[in-house]
Parts: structure tokens; sequence; C-alpha cells
């Protein structure tokens, strides 16, 4: 589990790409007042964009 900061450091991410990861279903959790992103919510969302990106390149 990272906090926003943190992921957004690891994954190398600016503010803008991590909101639009997030519009694109990139889950997050807010505890209080504080968000979170799970290791393994990040690798299902890279999952699924890599399958998606497949998609419309198989067409």
């Amino acid at each position: 589990m990272y906090t926003l900061d943190q992921f957004k450091t690891l994954a190398g991410l600016q503010h803008c790409a991590f909101q639009n990861a997030v519009k694109k279903g990139l889950k997050t959790i807010t505890i209080g007042r504080r968000k979170y992103v799970r290791g393994s919510d990040f690798l299902a969302f890279l999952d699924k964009q890599a399958e998606a990106q497949e998609a419309a390149t198989a067409l």
C-alpha cells in the first residue's frame, strides 16, 4: 500500500498522468482523509490497459 505521493514517485507519474489513470480505472483507497494505492490494484490496472491496447491493435 502506497500513499499517493509515494505511488506517483515510484511509478514515475506526474499529477495529470495519475489523474488520467484514476479516470481510466486505477483504484484508490481512502482511509480517513488520506488516499492510497495498492500495488496489486496497480498491476491489475496495467493488465487491463495492456489487454485493451492489444484488442485495439488486433483490429
